[in-house]
């Protein structure tokens, strides 16, 4: 009986830390199962956010993209009011090209399909390296401007010398006007 007394004993034993760590990964199983599903939840705010988050930056990351070519595309177009803020960008083409320019007369009016254009004369006077620039400034203005006529006339009224502030002698070769 003591040999019996010996097994019952270890038996016992071996039941009760069987138990024991039973219970120990049952507890630490439930316990990493919380946790676990907690962090699930968090971590779809995260993705959410996050998420969120990208999508704010890169769309605020296009539009300073894309901010110089709203800009661009917005200066081919400009409203009714914005006319003599136009007709004030084109006179200045006439100071850079070192022309005299004057806006001679300025239309609204609307094709068949109603849309809108704006009408303009300008007279320039110069040299013909100058006058050329000014057509030149014209061709590159942000803006759609159609050519209707170009009409390019020698001023014979008075000649000027080749050189600034040189008198002009007979015969003397003068810049064309």
């Amino acid at each position: 009986m003591k040999s019996n007394k010996k097994t019952l004993i270890i038996l016992g034993i071996a039941t009760a830390t069987t138990v024991i760590f039973g219970a120990m990964y049952a507890f630490l199983f439930f316990t990493v199962k919380g946790k676990t599903e907690a962090t699930a939840v968090l971590s779809e705010k995260i993705d959410e956010l996050s998420g969120r988050e990208s999508r704010i930056a890169s769309s605020v990351a296009v539009i300073k993209t894309q901010g110089e070519n709203i800009d661009k595309l917005s200066a081919y177009f400009f409203k009714a009011s914005e006319v003599v803020a136009f007709t004030k960008k084109i006179e200045e083409l006439g100071a850079m090209s070192n022309t005299t320019l004057k806006l001679e007369s300025l239309e609204q009016g609307a094709t068949e399909k109603s849309v809108p254009y704006l009408n303009f004369r300008v007279k320039a006077s110069g040299s013909f390296d100058q006058v050329m620039r000014l057509v030149v400034l014209l061709e590159n203005f942000p803006g759609k401007i159609e050519w209707k006529t170009l009409r390019l006339s020698a001023d014979t009224s008075t000649p000027e010398p080749a050189l600034p502030g040189a008198k002009l002698a007979k015969g003397a070769i003068r810049l064309p006007q």
